[in-house]
């Protein structure tokens, strides 16, 4: 990367500024945007209160394959790894996610894996 300090606030989740290059996944930003916007619809909540879109896009950046690979993205704090993690991982993998958009079982504050 060019090596910029960071101020902004995006440009700190992303760890990048907005003009470095971006390894990002637009298939994966695109999965992860409609998975968000279940949840959101489920939890009767505005989107980004489940993800914000710069988590997001530093998630389709990562792509992380471990709870703990997703931890250390910024906006993933402990009761959202808890909440949507398995989803995430699951959406990294390139897995489909079993009843998305069927079962409301999950709103309550569990997550849709049934893992």
């Amino acid at each position: 990367m060019c090596n910029k300090t960071l101020t902004d606030a995006g440009e700190m989740k992303l760890m990048r500024c907005e003009e470095c290059p971006s390894e990002l996944d637009e298939a994966l930003y695109e999965r992860l945007r409609d998975w968000r916007a279940e949840q959101a619809a489920r939890s009767r909540q505005p989107a980004y209160c489940v993800f914000t879109d710069k988590t997001l896009m530093a998630i389709a950046e990562a792509v992380p394959a471990t709870a703990a690979e997703l931890a250390v993205i910024s906006g993933v704090g402990r009761r959202k790894l808890d909440r949507y993690g398995a989803d995430v991982l699951a959406l990294c993998a390139g897995e489909e996610l079993a009843g998305a958009g069927e079962e409301g079982a999950e709103e309550a504050g569990g997550n849709s894996s049934e893992k």
